[in-house]
């Protein structure tokens, strides 16, 4: 007993070492002294907040289902309350950057730009910068660095590219044409399962072997 005792009090005492450092203010105040926190006020404990009101009622709709056909959250309109300054800004920033909303920047082939200097090279009154921007769906500034750009790539590097982008055409004609055929053979699979079923539904229907169907001695014809 004596034994248990002496085992059990320190283990007690620091138990109760660190119960005090957690709920006591020594430590708060030691911390605020370090970090230089004496301006910013001690947080509220669980105790001293529990009489506030707190509004579960949404919840308990929710979990009730006691309004299952309420509108979700983001088809809702907007409330009436004023935006946040910091949403507000980056709105207003956003809206002067991009005026026509968000369109990030295309990529055009070797092919498309071939075609995009030919057309401005046969016709530069026609198809102007802003013409030839507009129809390529990209800037003005990527078509004017195109037409001013003069490099080509040679023979083998154009080869390469042909015979890179022939093979990715092709890889992808294949897969899909594969998909397409395991699709008709499930559908083909199906059928038959389908007709088997109809089968044997119907041969169930029939009547049971030794009965006479059609005409027998029993059938008379009057005519007049």
């Amino acid at each position: 007993m004596a034994s248990w005792l002496t085992f059990s009090a320190p283990r007690n005492s620091c138990i109760r070492s660190r119960l005090f450092r957690y709920y006591s203010d020594i430590s708060y105040q030691n911390a605020a002294k370090k970090w230089q926190l004496g301006g910013i006020p001690k947080p509220k404990s669980i105790l001293e907040d529990d009489d506030a009101e707190i509004d579960l009622s949404e919840d308990e709709d929710a979990v009730n289902g006691a309004s299952p056909n309420a509108v979700p959250l983001h088809l809702r309109s907007p409330s009436g309350k004023p935006t946040p300054a910091e949403y507000r800004a980056h709105r207003e920033t956003m809206q002067k950057k991009f005026p026509d909303g968000w369109s990030p920047p295309r990529k055009l082939s070797r092919e498309a730009m071939d075609a995009l200097r030919q057309l401005n090279r046969i016709e530069p009154q026609t198809f102007t910068t802003s013409v030839l921007a507009d129809k390529f769906k990209i800037s003005p500034e990527a078509v004017r660095r195109i037409l001013k750009s003069k490099w080509e790539p040679g023979v083998e590097k154009r080869t390469k590219l042909a015979m890179k982008e022939r093979e990715f055409r092709q890889a992808f004609i294949k897969e899909r044409r594969e998909k397409e055929l395991l699709e008709t053979e499930n559908t083909r699979e199906l059928q038959k399962m389908f007709r088997r079923s109809r089968r044997s539904e119907g041969e169930s229907d029939l009547d049971p072997p030794g009965e006479e169907h059609g005409l027998d001695a029993r059938d008379t014809f009057t005519f007049r």
